[in-house]
């Protein structure tokens, strides 16, 4: 039997980014789901399992330590798996919600090596999409890069209340600090990423290192305001 980690690095997503993208991928979580139940770590979302035609799906949680517009990011791709290994269909996060991840010529899947799906993230901003023509129809999507950088400042999510804590005033430094050091104007040139094995982990490590590494960088914000 294939070790569930192996499978993980077969069907790992290639991210297209933008040549000028200030952000890298820092850790991938995963979760295999072999039943539908609930994501742990997208809200409200159901992952469906047709146990007649589809053998398990992967959700990959990924994780960056900056949104050009807030501190950290989340986004989320589903690749799902047929008993004979192919893929038959991948989603992924937009903004809150989830699209079909295919060419929009031809109506397939974007793999590469037959089995990692090919998505493109929207610079500074991440949420992937199946064709880089989207992002131009997506509103200030250019903007959000540059005038409108960090304005959202530090994001809390309810999961992570307890342990990651915001004022007004690191909320402006936020602000002037991705503005400052990360403002950007996209290229619309992308080049590929594939994330390191060794950045992968179970979403239940994955985020169980969030709030150290949220704390982290807000150290860094802190430093840079008091040199």
């Amino acid at each position: 039997m294939i070790h569930e980690l192996d499978l993980v690095k077969k069907y790992k997503p290639v991210i297209m980014m933008d040549k000028l993208e200030p952000f890298t991928i820092d850790a991938m979580g995963y979760t295999v789901f072999r039943e539908t139940r609930s994501s742990s770590s997208f809200p409200k979302r159901e992952v469906e399992i047709h146990s007649s035609e589809t053998a398990f799906a992967i959700e990959y949680a990924i994780w960056y330590d900056y949104d050009i517009q807030h501190l950290y990011e989340l986004e989320h791709l589903w690749v799902y798996v047929g008993y004979d290994g192919t893929v038959q269909k991948v989603e992924a996060s937009f903004h809150g919600k989830y699209l079909n991840m295919v060419d929009l010529d031809t109506g397939e899947i974007n793999l590469w090596e037959d089995t990692h799906p090919v998505v493109y993230a929207q610079p500074g901003k991440h949420a992937l999409v199946p064709d880089p023509r989207v992002i131009r129809m997506i509103p200030v999507w250019k903007e959000s890069c540059m005038e409108k950088a960090g304005m959202d400042g530090v994001l809390v999510q309810d999961m992570f209340e307890e342990e990651i804590h915001t004022d007004d005033e690191l909320q402006k430094m936020t602000e002037m600090y991705i503005r400052a050091v990360y403002g950007f104007v996209p290229s619309m040139e992308f080049r590929p990423f594939l994330l390191e094995n060794d950045k992968l982990m179970t979403w239940e490590e994955l985020k169980a290192s969030i709030p150290g590494r949220v704390n982290g960088q807000i150290e860094v914000i802190r430093e840079y305001f008091n040199k």
